[in-house]
């Protein structure tokens, strides 16, 4: 009897001490004005919902992690099907599908459809850029027609 009370006391103990606890749902969140006449498309499904992403969290305000969401998905204007989190009991994260305009996204003044050129050992390569992954990298088709994944910093435009 006394290990079944102290099995349970344990599981119970274990299970409330999570450091991550949803605490709401929402539909549609966002911290700027929506123009319903634009055409918003998903860009990225289940942003910010990692487990490293959620512990990573620093955001004290709902507005400000809405904003670390958002803003790490170029071309990010709001989220849906958003949940809100509450991490080691005082820091906020946000997990959603992020939406935007992806026809003139730009991204540290890269866009989809630039050339590029960056530096290789002793030579240069040159590419077009195919899509803006996140807020360090971007994918860029090279001349041979291979995928690669550079950091905005790497790269330069060409004309």
């Amino acid at each position: 009897m006394k290990q079944v009370l102290l099995g349970l006391i344990l599981a119970v103990g274990i299970t409330s001490c999570t450091s991550i606890k949803q605490i709401g749902k929402v539909n549609m969140i966002a911290n700027r004005n929506i123009d319903p006449k634009l055409d918003y498309n998903v860009i990225a499904t289940y942003s910010g919902g990692s487990q490293r992403e959620l512990k990573k969290s620093k955001a004290l305000t709902i507005e400000d992690a809405i904003d670390q969401t958002v803003k790490k998905i170029a071309g990010g204007e709001l989220l849906m099907n958003a949940k809100i989190y509450l991490v080691k009991g005082k820091y906020i994260a946000i997990e959603g599908d992020v939406w935007g305009i992806s026809s003139n996204t730009s991204y540290r003044g890269f866009k989809i459809g630039d050339k590029v050129i960056w530096k290789v050992i002793g030579s240069f390569k040159k590419g077009i850029i195919k899509s803006l992954k996140d807020d360090k990298t971007c994918l860029i088709e090279t001349e041979d027609g291979k995928v690669v994944e550079k950091k905005y910093e790497d790269i330069s435009k060409t004309e």
